[in-house]
Formats: C-alpha cells, structure tokens, sequence
C-alpha cells in the first residue's frame, strides 16, 4: 500500500558531502572579503548568483513537493478506482457463475426435453405402424365381407362349448 504520509512530517537528509561544499564555500566567501585579500574586490555577478540560485532552489523544491502530492493525490485516486473496479469485476464474477449455472440448469431441462421428443417420437412410430397393420386387416376384412356379400351365401356356424 501507499503511504499517506505528507512530506511535511519528514525529514529532509542532507549528504555530507553537501554540507563539507557549503562550509568550503563559506570559508571561500569569507576570505575574498577580507580586506588585506587582493581578490577582495565586489563581483555582482558571482553575489546576484547566489541568491538567484537559491530562490531557483526554492522554487523548484516547491514545484518538486507540487508534483509529489499530485502523484500520491493520483496515487489514492487509483487506489480508490482499483477497490471499485474490484468490486465491479467481482460482481461480473457473480453473475457469470448464476448464468453458467442458469446455463447449466437450462442445459439439463433440454436435454431431457429431447431425451422425452425422442421417446415420443419412437412410441409415435410404433403407434403409426400398427395402426397401418390394423388398418391393412380392416381393408382384408372389407374386401373379404365384400365378397361375401357379392356371393351372398352365408353360413353361420355356432359353436357350442360342450358342457360336462
């Protein structure tokens, strides 16, 4: 995780090395304006340097630390947006495991529908053939009582079972 710890409650290191350039500078600085120096002479240039610098320093220090706190408001931001885009995706995960096993469930009641099509479709069959077969025997019978009308000799046969 980021910190949110501002960069005002931390503390700024200086290298040594920095601090051992400053103290020879000062000494530096501090013999040139010493009168019995020969060099001891004012340069406006090199004083209206060190002041600019500074400021210079200063400025970009503060555009520095600007920067910083925009990177880590941007930083909570994300942050922000990436517990929200969890929590999006984890309810896109919900939902695609209650349509898997809605899909799942669908897939089931199908299957048994065709599994039941097929059943009917067979006793259909069966259905149909021996209503064909009834249907050729009804058209013998016809044909034969036909016949028997047209020759118009009937006998009729009783058949007694023989009590004992």
């Amino acid at each position: 995780m980021v910190t949110t710890e501002s960069h005002q409650s931390q503390d700024l290191m200086v290298p040594a090395e920095i601090q051992d350039l400053s103290l020879n500078l000062e000494m530096e600085g501090e013999e040139q304006a010493s009168p019995s120096s020969p060099s001891a002479a004012f340069d406006p240039e090199k004083f209206s340097q060190g002041p600019v610098n500074a400021i210079t320093v200063l400025t970009l220090l503060d555009k520095l630390v600007n920067m910083l706190d925009a990177v880590q408001d941007n930083q909570n931001k994300m942050e922000v947006h990436q517990v929200q885009m969890e929590g999006v995706v984890r309810g896109i995960q919900a939902d695609m495991t209650r349509l898997s096993k809605s899909h799942s469930h669908t897939s089931n009641t199908v299957s048994k529908l065709l599994d039941k099509s097929r059943k009917l479709s067979v006793t259909m069959k069966e259905v149909r053939e021996r209503m064909e077969r009834q249907g050729a025997q009804v058209k013998k019978l016809e044909a034969n009582h036909a016949h028997l009308i047209s020759r118009n000799n009937f006998k009729v046969l009783i058949f007694q079972v023989g009590v004992t």
